[in-house]
């Protein structure tokens, strides 16, 4: 009996804790970064929808390699990866990300740096987001 009444508690404490998790997360407001700040930029500056539109992010370290580009919505991911284990030297170059044509409107663009030799949630390295604004 008081293994059921244990399980019970364990059980109803849980549901409570993941309710307020997910309304914590209902809650959050996107705070937005300035691409500058991580050594980044859109091209062209004010980019339309018939613009081919470009990340650069300049001085990167080349073994950061692109894993994706995905759009949903008017929002888009980013993601680069890398392998700290390796203990490759940071030779630093200009990479530029095509994102390509979008239709006007405003996104939200997610950027994540990931370092695959981690587990989750210590695998993330670097991860902000920023406006894109496109006009016609």
């Amino acid at each position: 009996m008081k293994l059921l009444v244990f399980i019970g508690i364990l059980v109803l404490t849980f549901a409570c804790t993941r309710q307020v998790v997910e309304e914590q997360m209902q809650n959050q407001t996107i705070q937005f970064a300035d691409p500058a700040k991580y050594n980044m930029k859109i091209l062209p500056d004010k980019p339309g929808s018939k613009d081919e539109i470009k990340l650069v992010i300049f001085d990167d370290c080349t073994y950061n390699v692109l894993s994706g580009v995905t759009r949903k919505g008017q929002t888009i991911d980013i993601r680069k990866q890398f392998n700290s284990m390796m203990k490759w030297p940071c030779m630093m170059k200009n990479d530029t990300i095509l994102i390509g044509k979008l239709p006007e409107g405003v996104y939200n663009v997610n950027y994540t740096l990931i370092d695959i030799s981690q587990l989750p949630p210590k695998d993330i390295s670097l991860s902000f987001t920023f406006r894109l604004e496109v006009s016609r």
